[in-house]
């Protein structure tokens, strides 16, 4: 595993991060292939939003944090900031299940019920307090709009 630190910046991470958002809310509205078939594509944008998500809340904390797509050790750095974050664990494992599965291989087929757990853990982790709150000010600094819930279609 590589262990050289992550570079981009908190905003970097997070800016993309809400790409990812948006792009997992187009996939979902747009029913052009089989549902069946956008599942991964979906699932991978929310496990890759997540990471980056708690990788910007760990720099903008002044830590570091070493490249790795490891949610849960990922997890691990984000709680020892805030001890709060503990409420979130079972979204980050839930996540980690699926990452290398997604990336690399169909050993596990993502089921409809796979992809509406995974979407939960996404919209649960964006809208905890203090991942809401450091998206919710770097949205104010940097003028743009968050996304919202990837179940909310309104917005």
């Amino acid at each position: 595993m590589d262990k050289s630190p992550v570079t981009e910046t908190p905003y970097e991470l997070l800016i993309n991060a809400e790409r990812d958002i948006a792009s997992l809310r187009i996939l979902l509205s747009k029913r052009c292939y089989p549902e069946d078939f956008m599942f991964v594509p979906i699932c991978f944008h929310a496990t890759m939003a997540v990471e980056k998500l708690l990788k910007s809340y760990i720099i903008s904390n002044g830590k570091t944090i070493e490249k790795t797509h490891d949610l849960v050790y990922i997890y691990k750095a984000a709680i020892k900031i805030n001890n709060s974050l503990d409420k979130i664990e079972n979204d980050c494992t839930l996540l980690n299940k699926f990452v290398p599965k997604i990336k690399y291989c169909e050993e596990i087929p993502i089921s409809k019920q796979n992809m509406n757990d995974i979407i939960k853990s996404l919209d649960h982790i964006c809208d905890f307090p203090p991942i809401k709150a450091m998206r919710d000010s770097f949205s104010q600094k940097y003028k743009f709009q968050i996304i919202g819930d990837v179940t909310d279609t309104s917005s």
